[in-house]
This record gives C-alpha cells, sequence and structure tokens, in this order.
C-alpha cells in the first residue's frame, strides 16, 4: 500500500459535426466513500460525483440516457470495466464525446517493471483495483479519439488535518534495504493526445475539507466553474476558462488550510465549450413566396473551434505575476514578456526562491481577463510558452521553471515518508560535479536545485542531516540540454526512536 495523490485528468475531446456543433455527449460519473469496505473511509467522494453529474447536466449538453453513474459499493473493477469496454465502446462513434468522472482513493504500489519501481491504482470498492495502464487500454476501445476524463483521488499519502483531509490511506513505498527512494520525473504517461487536468502538482496533495463547502476542493470549485467561468465576458464558457478560474480558487482556500494545492493541466483543451452563447441570426431580406423564420435550437449545443474565442470588447482586466527560476547573475540582458503575440510591459524585481535562491519575478497589469498565450523571453535561456486564464479584477500566478540555454537542470525536494512533509537541512551530493557545485542542501521547504549543469549522466546520492544519519543510494539520472531533471527524495521516518 502506498503513496497516495489527488489527480484530476480532463481529457477533452470535439469534433465538428454539422458545421460548428458538437456530436452527443456521454458521461460516466464514479465515486465511494467505502462505507463497509476493508478499505479505509472516505467522507465526500460520493457528493463530489453527485455535484459534477449535476453540473454537467445543467449545461444542457448531456441527455440523461446518456448519463450512467456508479456509487458505493457499486464501484468494483468489473463494473467499471464494463461500463467502459461494453457500454462506452458500444454506443460511442467516431465524433462523440466522452465525459469520464472518478472520485476515490488511488495509490502506488511496488512493481518492478513500472517506472521509479511503482505503479499508480485507482482503488475499488473491493479487491481487484484498476491500475493506470489498465484504465488508459480501456478507454483507448473507444471509436471517438479523444474523451473527458477526470480522477479526483490520492497518490501521496493520507494525513489527516484539521478542518481538511487527503484522499488516500499510507506512506510512499521505500525499497527494502534503502532508507529512501528517488522518484524521477513523475508525470502521468497514459491517455496520450488528451488534456489531463491534475487536481494537484505531482508532488503534492489534494485535499478534502468538511463545512463550509464538505467536498475536495478542487472538483468543488471546477463543477461550479463549468457553468459560470465566462472569464472574458462572451457568454461563452471553455475549457481553460473552467480550470483556471477553477485553479486560482483551489490554491487560495488550500492555503487558508495551511497547505499547498497548485492544480495543473497539460494538452490543448482550445475551443472546447462547456456552455456556449446562442448563435446569432441574422435577418434575410423578405422575398416572395414568403419563407418561414429559422428557429434556432433552444438546446445550444458547445461549438467547436480551432483555438480559443476571443472577445476583443472586453473591458474587464486582471494581474498576472510569474515566478521565474531566472537568475539575475545568469540573465546576460532584459526580459520581455509577450500576451498574444503583443509586448506587454511588466515589473521585474528578485526575491528568494527556495534551493533556486534568488531569482526574477514579473508582475503585469490591468492585463485583458479571459484565456491568453504568454511568452517570456530571457537573454541567456530558452523562450518559455504558458497558458493562463486571467480572471476579471483578480490576481492569477504563474511559475515557470527553466534553466540556461543549452544547459540543463536537476531540481526537486526532499520528504519524510510523504508528499505531506518537506524535510529540511538534507544534503544532496552530485558526481562528477555540475557546474563546480557538488553539493545542494534542502531548504526549509524541502528544494534543492542543481542549475546550469553540462547534458550528460549522472549520479545523486544522499548523505542525511545533522539530526540523522542514512544509507547511501545511488541514483543515476540523465541531464538534458533545455530540460528538468525533476527528484523526489522521499525518506524512511529515520527519526523514530
Amino acid at each position: 500500500m502506498a503513496l497516495m495523490t489527488r489527480i484530476l485528468i480532463l481529457c477533452t475531446a470535439f469534433f465538428v459535426v454539422d458545421g460548428l456543433f458538437a456530436a452527443r455527449k456521454f458521461a460516466l460519473v464514479v465515486g465511494t466513500n467505502y462505507k463497509g469496505s476493508e478499505i479505509s473511509p472516505l467522507n465526500l467522494c460520493e457528493k463530489d460525483a453527485e455535484a459534477m453529474k449535476q453540473s454537467i447536466l445543467k449545461t444542457g449538453n448531456f441527455e440523461a440516457q446518456n448519463v450512467r453513474v456508479l456509487m458505493g459499493s457499486q464501484v468494483t473493477r468489473e463494473n467499471l470495466r464494463s461500463s467502459i469496454v461494453d457500454w462506452l465502446a458500444r454506443e460511442v462513434k467516431d465524433g462523440d464525446q466522452v465525459f469520464f468522472f472518478f472520485a476515490g482513493h488511488g495509490q502506488f504500489m511496488r512493481d518492478p517493471a513500472a517506472k521509479n519501481g511503482m505503479r499508480n491504482f485507482i482503488v475499488m470498492f473491493q479487491r481487484p483495483h484498476v491500475s493506470d495502464d489498465e484504465l488508459s487500454q480501456w478507454f483507448a476501445k473507444l471509436r471517438t479519439k479523444k474523451a473527458v476524463i477526470i480522477l479526483d483521488c490520492c497518490f501521496s499519502g493520507g494525513i489527516a488535518k484539521k478542518g481538511a483531509a487527503t484522499r488516500g490511506a499510507a506512506n510512499v513505498p521505500i525499497p527494502e534495504g534503502q532508507d529512501y527512494a528517488v522518484l524521477q520525473n513523475l508525470e502521468n504517461v497514459h491517455f496520450q493526445n488528451k488534456v489531463v487536468i491534475s487536481s494537484s502538482d505531482d508532488n503534492e496533495t489534494a485535499i478534502e475539507i468538511g463545512k463550509p463547502i464538505e467536498h475536495g476542493i478542487f472538483t468543488y470549485f471546477f463543477s461550479k466553474a463549468i457553468l459560470n467561468a465566462d472569464l472574458n465576458n462572451d457568454k461563452n464558457v471553455t475549457a481553460y476558462e473552467a480550470f483556471f478560474k477553477a485553479r486560482n480558487e483551489t490554491t487560495k482556500l488550500a492555503a487558508k488550510a495551511n497547505h499547498k494545492q497548485v492544480p495543473q493541466i497539460s494538452g490543448d483543451a482550445s475551443g472546447f465549450m462547456f456552455v456556449a452563447a446562442a448563435p446569432v441570426i441574422t435577418p434575410t431580406e423578405p422575398v416572395l413566396p414568403p419563407v418561414p423564420p429559422v428557429i434556432p435550437d433552444p438546446n445550444v449545443h458547445p461549438p467547436v473551434t480551432p483555438a480559443e474565442p476571443v472577445n476583443p470588447e472586453n473591458p474587464k482586466t486582471g494581474t498576472l505575476i510569474i515566478k521565474t527560476t531566472y537568475k539575475a547573475d545568469q540573465i546576460s540582458g532584459g526580459i520581455t514578456v509577450f500576451i498574444d503575440q503583443n509586448e506587454f510591459p511588466a515589473k521585474l524585481q528578485y526575491i528568494e526562491m527556495g534551493g533556486w535562491g534568488k531569482v526574477a519575478q514579473l508582475t503585469l497589469t490591468q492585463v485583458p481577463s479571459g484565456v491568453h498565450n504568454v511568452t517570456i523571453k530571457a537573454s541567456g535561456y530558452s523562450d518559455q510558452v504558458i497558458k493562463t486564464g486571467i480572471e476579471p479584477n483578480g490576481t492569477t500566478v504563474e511559475s515557470i521553471t527553466c534553466g540556461l540555454m543549452g544547459k540543463g537542470v536537476i531540481s526537486g525536494k526532499v520528504y519524510l515518508e510523504n508528499f505531506d512533509k518537506p524535510a529540511e537541512g538534507f544534503i544532496l551530493f552530485i558526481k562528477p560535479p555540475a557546474n563546480f557545485k557538488s553539493s545542494a542542501t534542502s531548504t526549509r521547504d524541502g528544494s534543492f536545485a542543481f542549475t546550469g549543469v553540462k547534458p550528460g549522466k549522472y549520479t545523486v546520492f544522499l548523505r542525511g542531516s545533522a539530526r540523522a544519519l542514512i544509507k547511501q543510494y545511488d541514483q543515476e539520472v540523465t541531464v538534458e540540454s533545455d530540460k528538468i531533471t525533476t527528484l523526489d527524495v522521499v525518506l524512511r521516518n529515520i527519526f523514530k526512536k
């Protein structure tokens, strides 16, 4: 049993049918609290699933007969397999869209054949559970190329908090004979060519909170955002708008619970709309004989467009803060920021950021609200391109991590037992020395970084801290040009007496 991270995956599917309008939509909603099971119980997963079901029905784009729900003890491997492979694979045609939501436990289990020696599972009401590669294989049987897949579960340790809890039941599994495990480049390698939304970063946990919301916090905000997150005031709600609004609210509420949770998105969701404005009907000149007027369909389906819609008449603005890893002594010139191809003024200041030291932070004010592509150009560094969502009168914070052009970076964090306990004061060594630097010490938040690393193969190992001695375990890593190699080091509780 082991490591739990709450991830939320959104894989959008959008196809053109009869011009601008999407085809049929299907939904499979799954949630269990494990009450009456041998699995440690949760409190709010079934409530999360019900909230998500109600929200997708309220969009008006899912017909009730195309929505199936599995709750409580119904959440078994066979029921899940049958619902995907037998029902969805049979009913869904090329061009249809599929929405899948799972709320429950997740875990890492040891598997020598898997990356980092561990494999992800979503936990059923009873054994056997379902691995991420199995789930990916089942969805591959659908005739539609893409689907909306949301997994809201934990893979990073169930640590009870006052007023909040993570959805998990165990710590990170440490191999026998080792005092720590090194997890390299944690990422989801399944569900390729899809938009992936996770409710927290790879080395964070996601939490559920009791009163006043009584939900997993990202699901709570995302289920509302798909109905009302019209950032650019064009009467549409896109997948990007829903994500960015929910992400900002999730991050703020998690901070109030003394927790760090920053939802992530990857892939291209441009053009997918949860809510669409009614099409504008241009009246035609009268002709003889009279032609009956065209009545717009009262059921407005989300149109599919090749790009994120833009509202040039939107007067609302917000603030964008970009935290970077640009170091003052490594920038040979200035920093320039572009919003949707247009250069935009930015205020530059340098702040302390964990193992990176003093780095550049950019502040942009009066940015038009809505979804934008942002390009950051800094002398000596590769161009960085991100997508962001600006809320009216709000502040959005983005982070970019990069190293010097032609060089690589090794960065990460050190934890005790699970991703909720950063470990300070542990010394990491690299050989051969990278950029004349052979060691780095984990800071208060557990972070460390080796920057300006020449591409090649290295060995990284941990030597402990002033409070604890540990057995050395060598981890080989490969550093590539202009890329970040991430290492998450998880220690046994070596402080126990």
